[in-house]
């Protein structure tokens, strides 16, 4: 007897994750039968859950939920390149080391990172074609590999099973101008509505402040009715329209 499983998902702050609830530790081949020994007694046959041994408690999903979730029109961005053309294609390889992500590019070339291109502790560089790695990135340290700064240190927590170092699949883009959000110099890339109501909510919360909760409860109108406004415009399909009768 397949067992039915319950599947949500839950939200915090920009991540979004599955989680499944545990359906205790077995099933009966009769329904309405919830342990073994009253299965068992009705002359059914109990199955130990081999999927998860949970209470029915939210956990994680011990099964692989492909395609589980579609998100459309959504955007958190959290660096910016800004220069696409500034890329590295020399990275070869990759390792865990000491609890840190570690990339190099350990060919005979031995690309000094240290001078072309310029990179130092701290910046942020962002990787594609790196399977798992895809992504922004901090700067650790450099280091040596065979070649002088040939391999960088970053701050990405790793502690794989690839202790030696592994090939990557693909030939790896290193985009090394970016600029990640890390400062309130940085620009968020919003779009109209969602940028005019943060000036709304901003203003609901000096006037919160400066205790004109009249002036506050405005701000707040108009802040929902700005992202109510965004929210209509990702509308899909046709919009329909009602006419008027001419009238005489």
């Amino acid at each position: 007897m397949a067992s039915k499983r319950d599947y949500a998902y839950y939200i915090k702050g920009n991540k979004i994750a599955i989680i499944e609830r545990g359906i205790g530790s077995g099933v009966c081949s009769l329904s309405g039968y919830s342990n073994q020994t009253t299965c068992e007694a009705a002359g059914g046959t109990w199955t130990e859950n081999a999927i998860s041994n949970d209470d029915g408690e939210w956990m994680s999903p011990i099964a692989t939920i492909a395609d589980g979730l579609e998100i459309q029109y959504a955007y958190s961005p959290r660096y910016n390149i800004q220069q696409t053309d500034d890329k590295d294609t020399n990275i070869t390889q990759y390792r865990a080391n000491g609890g840190y992500l570690q990339i190099a590019d350990n060919t005979s070339a031995y690309t000094n990172y240290g001078s072309s291109p310029t990179l130092v502790a701290g910046n942020t560089l962002v990787l594609r074609k790196a399977g798992r790695f895809d992504g922004p990135h901090v700067i650790r340290a450099l280091g040596n590999s065979g070649g002088t700064n040939n391999m960088i240190t970053l701050e990405t927590a790793y502690n794989g099973l690839n202790a030696t170092w592994t090939n990557f699949e693909e030939t790896v883009e290193l985009y090394y101008t970016v600029d990640g959000l890390n400062s309130e110099a940085d620009t968020i890339d919003l779009p109209e509505y969602q940028a005019k109501a943060v000036v709304y909510y901003l203003k609901a919360k000096l006037a919160e402040d400066a205790g004109d909760m009249e002036m506050r409860e405005f701000f707040m109108r108009e802040f929902k009715r700005q992202l109510e406004k965004g929210v209509s415009a990702l509308k899909r399909g046709p919009y329909m329209v009602q006419g008027f009768k001419e009238m005489r």
